[in-house]
């Protein structure tokens, strides 16, 4: 639940790095609130709007989150384009997705703080 509320407090932050655990982490309790509200709204024969609505809230965090995951492999923005191949497009980005960290140096200014 951890890395779900830090995902949502930094929604609007595209730069930077996330962990692969930070990502996933999200990823997999985004997928339980959206299997719990779809049961409720099965089981008050709900047309879909809480879902809709849950899902436009959720957007932005996961295009930062992922972003940044990116990021954090190595690969370049541009790599979002893979969506663009019909069908396996997908496939490509949970691959890339799934792909370690690359180790940086870290920078430090005069002092010997991290930059």
């Amino acid at each position: 639940m951890y890395w779900y509320i830090e995902a949502l407090k930094h929604y609007v932050d595209f730069r930077g790095v996330a962990h692969r655990r930070a990502f996933w982490m999200f990823i997999f309790v985004n997928l339980v609130f959206s299997v719990i509200i779809a049961m409720i709204e099965t089981l008050t024969n709900n047309p879909g709007w809480l879902d809709a609505v849950y899902s436009l809230l959720t957007i932005t965090p996961f295009l930062a989150l992922a972003t940044r995951r990116l990021r954090d492999t190595g690969l370049p923005l541009w790599s979002f384009l893979v969506l663009l191949i019909p069908m396996i497009g997908v496939l490509i980005l949970i691959y890339f997705l799934c792909l370690p960290s690359q180790p940086r140096t870290l920078l430090m200014d005069k002092e010997g703080a991290k930059v």
